[in-house]
């Protein structure tokens, strides 16, 4: 072990961008986590402070960080103790990659700690296993984007392949996150609502605009981007467990965003802008209005993409 101490900054995520299920992943500038982590002489010990803290299990197997933090421990027989302070800038089930936040955090401070040299690719493998804890079940969309930063798209799972593109310097996201209570196992509901057969012609439709949303962020087109999200598939049955989602869409359009969706899981939903066209702090206020004309007021902001995790700070 080289450092006695290290502190990550982790960004917010927002997974699928309409027709990317399960594969399109963006790192968000705000919110962020801050994670710290200190060698002690066994065991893992998580404390958290910050947004929504309290509703965080501080039980490793039941904390997203908790549970990256023993896998690497024991794949690697590091003989340490770890203690986690995790700072929450990302409001947990939100829909804006919480969980991810903290697991990429954790997996990127103990490669640096124990100087590991582990590569992007094995920190999102990592960082995936403790996305068990919250989701159920290990996905890549939001850690690769929250380690990689800017645009992801996972190419396969396995083996894992990570496509990761540069966002044009003029994309930027108007948010609107409703101050609503999501029940622990919100992810888990969200997918399970998901159809399990899809009709050929929602097929082709989804495929289509996620091909063009890719080329959209290969060649540095925010009208292609954002013209390219929408989904036909499983955004029509989770738009039920978003109150004001009709409202919420069709006030970002009328307010210049290019596109707009559900982020993640939801409840927040997230509108693509290009900043030489759109106000996006005045897309993001239509959205708000459209959350509380269904009764709901909500956190609503602007911002762009993320270079993704980095340490901030180091002590030996």
């Amino acid at each position: 072990m080289l450092l006695k101490q290290v502190t990550i900054k982790a960004p917010a995520t927002s997974a699928n961008l309409g027709p990317g299920f399960d594969v399109f992943g963006i790192a968000l500038e705000q919110p962020n986590d801050i994670v710290t982590l200190t060698a002690i002489k066994q065991g893992i010990k998580i404390q958290t402070s910050g947004i929504g803290a309290k509703t965080i299990s501080l039980t490793p197997e039941k904390n997203t960080a908790g549970l990256v933090a023993k896998t690497m421990l024991k794949d690697f027989k590091l003989e340490s103790g770890l203690k986690i302070h995790v700072e929450k800038g990302v409001f947990p089930g939100k829909g804006l990659g919480s969980s991810a936040a903290s697991a990429a955090a954790v997996a990127i401070g103990i490669n640096t700690m124990f100087n590991l040299d582990l590569s992007n690719k094995q920190l999102i493998a990592y960082a995936a296993k403790g996305e068990v804890a919250s989701a159920g079940s290990e996905h890549a969309d939001n850690v690769s984007a929250a380690i990689c930063g800017n645009f992801v798209l996972i190419r396969s799972y396995k083996p894992l392949e990570i496509i990761n593109l540069e966002c044009p310097k003029n994309l930027e996201f108007a948010v609107a996150m409703p101050k609503m209570i999501t029940p622990p196992n919100k992810t888990e509901k969200a997918r399970a609502v998901i159809p399990k057969l899809v009709p050929l012609e929602k097929h082709v439709y989804n495929l289509s605009k996620a091909a063009a949303m890719a080329v959209g962020f290969a060649t540095g087109d925010i009208d292609i981007i954002g013209q390219s999200m929408v989904d036909d598939i499983v955004e029509p049955t989770r738009a039920v467990l978003t109150p004001g989602y009709s409202k919420v869409r069709e006030n970002a359009l009328n307010a210049g965003a290019l596109g707009v969706t559900i982020s993640g899981a939801g409840p927040t939903m997230i509108a693509v802008v290009n900043r030489k066209t759109g106000d996006t702090e005045k897309i993001a206020a239509a959205m708000r209005e459209g959350f509380q004309s269904a009764g709901y007021d909500a956190n609503a902001f602007a911002t762009r993409p993320s270079k993704g995790a980095y340490v901030v700070e180091m002590k030996k």
